[in-house]
């Protein structure tokens, strides 16, 4: 099975995965740079990564994600309804994350250990 990619696949990809690229790259890791010094990281692979390498490696991560994305666009597009799932769940964990944080900011407490969770 082969794939085409061109510039027109990569504009749509990138108009697919715009809130994705908003809330879980963008909005997350700005959000978590923000509020680190804050808090810190619960989740414990950020956290180990963030311990370890750094912020910036974090971002690095995300970008892999989405060029992870695009590379297999063609194919789960075949799959309309799948696709939407994962894009939708992957935006819903991005809006969760930068609430949370800001919320670490704001309030000094996360919606995680509001909810009593941690």
């Amino acid at each position: 099975m082969k794939f085409n990619y061109s510039r027109v696949s990569f504009h749509s990809f990138v108009h697919e995965v715009r809130f994705i690229i908003i809330f879980y790259i963008i909005g997350d890791w700005a959000s978590t740079w923000y509020a680190l010094p804050y808090g810190e990281e619960f989740n414990p692979l950020p956290a180990l990564i963030l311990e370890h390498y750094g912020i910036f490696s974090l971002l690095f991560l995300k970008i892999i994600l989405i060029l992870g994305l695009f590379l297999i666009f063609p194919l789960i597009k075949l799959f309309p309804a799948k696709w939407d799932f994962t894009k939708h769940v992957i935006e819903f964990l991005g809006i969760m994350a930068t609430i949370n944080n800001i919320m670490v900011v704001w309030y000094g407490n996360s919606f995680i250990q509001a909810m009593g969770w941690f």
